[in-house]
């Protein structure tokens, strides 16, 4: 199925699955302007609410959104055109977007160990990157920036020691900027201008 990703983009917060668990959902409008149907796709991130309520994307949300598109798929939101919502890539865009806006941070600094000395090019938001675990290294794209700190989507889960949790896929955390290392620490296929060693 193809999707025109266009405005307006609502979240709504339902048990749409019948599980007995509210779950954020992705309502887009059809392509036919003059249809009053819409597409609804479930995701795996919890609603942070017990009740029904639609919530329109935020400037952030659709922000987000079009960066990853830009960056994992190399689609410019001006040509956007038609998505395929059965791509497992958009998909996955679509968990990100809705995991940085609802599921509330954790700070990272007692899941992390030690800092790893690297270079580090300028960090962005949609940037795919890695942090160092007491587990290990683990894949997250940043969701959020500013001057010290930046919020990590996981793309991995990480498995808590001690009083920590488990987390999951998708599950967030503030890391601060010198904790967090190039993509090619984590689970990633690196890119041809990469030296693994």
């Amino acid at each position: 199925m193809t999707q025109l990703a266009k405005h307006p983009l609502r979240w709504r917060l339902a048990d749409i699955a019948g599980t007995g668990v509210e779950q954020v959902n992705v309502v887009m409008p059809e392509l036919d302007e003059h249809s009053q149907h819409e597409i609804l796709l479930s995701t795996d991130i919890p609603s942070p609410h017990n009740r029904e309520e639609d919530i329109g994307w935020t400037e952030d949300d659709l922000t987000l959104f079009y960066v990853l598109l830009g960056k994992m798929l190399d689609v410019e939101p001006e040509v956007a055109g038609t998505l395929d919502l059965t791509d497992p890539d958009v998909v996955d865009i679509l968990h990100v977007v809705a995991a940085a806006h609802f599921i509330e941070p954790l700070d990272a600094e007692p899941l992390l160990d030690e800092d790893i000395p690297t270079v580090l090019n300028e960090l962005d938001v949609g940037d795919l990157a890695a942090i160092h675990t007491k587990v290990g290294y683990k894949s997250c794209i940043i969701s959020a920036l500013d001057s010290i700190e930046a919020v990590c989507v996981l793309l991995e889960p990480i498995d808590g020691e001690e009083k920590m949790p488990d987390l999951d896929v998708y599950d967030t955390l503030v890391v601060n900027k010198h904790s967090i290392l190039p993509a090619e620490f984590g689970n990633v296929i690196p890119g041809g201008e990469c030296v693994v060693h």
